[in-house]
């Protein structure tokens, strides 16, 4: 025969079990900051890719994208307004020693079925004289939408980096 007290710890614990099993997987911010991984991994591009391999990682890259994604990144370049002109862009990003794309500081704030996220986005690259890592950081903002229950990159803004910040 059980105490009261065994089922007061048995209730207790299941009910600690069933709260973190929520906010680990089904927490809104936490899903929107798995996908933001995602697509770090995804515009990661290896030393030595071979072609198969790159449009297996292009086809993953367009299921995290809106049809009507809006991507502008300052004066310096053109503003890329469909989801093919960015997995455009990406295909044709082949940096020789391979590229590392990471999102640093991330913040989410998620409301409904959109959310906004603030990060900083730093490419990694080898200088091709030297072989020694470039890294360039930047600060973007990013705004995700749900569509059939997936989180989906809507539009980007990444700003110019400040006079001061340039070598």
């Amino acid at each position: 025969m059980r105490s009261n007290g065994s089922i007061y710890v048995l209730t207790v614990f299941v009910l600690l079990a069933g709260y973190f099993s929520y906010q680990w997987w089904f927490n809104q911010n936490r899903v929107v900051k798995r996908q933001l991984g995602e697509l770090a991994s995804v515009l990661t591009a290896p030393p030595g890719e071979d072609d198969l391999v790159r449009l297996t990682r292009l086809a993953r890259l367009r299921r995290l994208l809106a049809d009507d994604i809006r991507i502008s990144s300052g004066r310096s370049s053109p503003e890329l307004s469909s989801r093919d002109a960015v997995v455009a862009a990406a295909a044709n990003w082949r940096p020789a020693g391979g590229g590392d794309v990471e999102f640093l500081d991330v913040d989410v704030k998620v409301d409904a079925d959109v959310a906004r996220a603030y990060l900083t986005a730093e490419v990694t690259t080898r200088d091709g004289s030297t072989g020694e890592p470039v890294r360039d950081a930047r600060e973007a903002s990013l705004s995700m939408i749900r569509r059939d229950g997936v989180w989906v990159v809507s539009s980007v803004d990444v700003k110019e980096p400040s006079p001061r910040s340039l070598p």
